[in-house]
């Protein structure tokens, strides 16, 4: 079972590309805060400086690298610290596009030109889970990094390739491998941070990992702690502690709130009856069901079902 894969499936994540640029030295842009978005921006070609909001410094990136800012914290581009910073909607409002499809400001005869795929990942409102929640301001990949993974390296120059020419379907082409770069660039991310405990760290112990796999198959069946340390092979009260330790959420809390969001997703896409969803996703009763999903979400299912409707 790919628990990354099941929880993207349910957060509804999807690429979207916004543009790819062709910006001529001196230019400055500032991108606005995007709720429920992990920005991104591979370099193409040129300089790029990028100063996110919190950071105490600026990043200074180059051709080959890339980053994503996972919770679409407001940021700066610029070509270099001196040059003027306008709004993205103003630089969108001056800006045209060339014949290649590449959204064009600044000196347009100038000699340094920064190249960028630029584009976000959307998760859907009213969903979370703590392995997005646990990234941090920012993931870079220097393409140094990128480099010693043969695939990721690839795809990130056919992406850059990919963005320098405007044949048919290339935005659809951009889009599916942004997705792949996320995870890919997400599980690079994990394994400099598996000695800290996070979910991912979770998800990476030989024990806790095989039982979270397990629930994830197997969402709807009547789990208990005693039952999730069995699959881990440990003691209800090793695999509690372990558990709670790396996810900062106890066995039962992540069940509750996982089998709450499946059910979410399941009263916005599908017509079936609410009882069954509640026997899918673990609850024999719709009783209890009721109960524990309006205290995760506010309302209950039957009133969630015709609100996510009328939206």
């Amino acid at each position: 079972m790919d628990i990354l894969g099941d929880i993207l499936d349910v957060l509804k994540f999807k690429g979207s590309l916004y543009f790819t640029t062709a910006f001529g030295a001196p230019w400055g842009v500032k991108v606005p805060h995007y709720s429920n978005a992990a920005r991104f921006h591979l370099v193409a070609e040129g300089p790029l400086s990028v100063n996110i909001e919190g950071l105490d410094k600026p990043l200074i990136l180059e051709q080959g690298d890339f980053l994503i800012i996972p919770h679409g914290t407001a940021h700066e581009m610029r070509d270099s610290l001196e040059s003027d910073i306008i709004d993205l909607d103003d630089a969108q409002a001056d800006g045209t596009f060339d014949e290649n499809g590449q959204f064009v400001i600044g000196n347009r005869e100038a000699d340094q030109v920064t190249k960028l795929v630029c584009g976000h990942f959307e998760f859907d409102d009213g969903f979370q889970h703590p392995i997005v929640g646990e990234l941090p301001s920012h993931i870079l990949i220097k393409r140094e990094e990128a480099e010693k993974e043969p695939w990721f390296y690839q795809a990130l120059m056919a992406m850059a390739n990919e963005a320098g020419d405007s044949k048919l379907g290339y935005s659809e082409i951009l889009k599916r491998m942004s997705e792949i770069l996320f995870i890919h660039t997400v599980r690079i991310w994990s394994q400099r941070e598996l000695d800290e405990p996070s979910f991912l760290s979770a998800m990476a112990d030989p024990r806790v990992g095989r039982s979270l796999r397990t629930f994830h198959m197997e969402p709807g069946k009547r789990w208990t702690v005693d039952d999730l340390a069995k699959e881990a092979g440990m003691s209800r009260t090793a695999f509690s502690q372990t558990f709670t330790e790396l996810t900062k959420s106890t066995p039962m809390q992540y069940v509750t709130n996982w089998r709450v969001q499946k059910a979410q997703r399941m009263l916005i896409e599908t017509t079936e009856p609410i009882d069954d969803i509640a026997a899918n996703v673990g609850y024999e009763s719709l009783a209890a069901f009721s109960r524990v999903f309006k205290r995760s979400v506010g309302v209950g299912p039957g009133k969630y079902r015709r609100e996510q409707q009328a939206s």
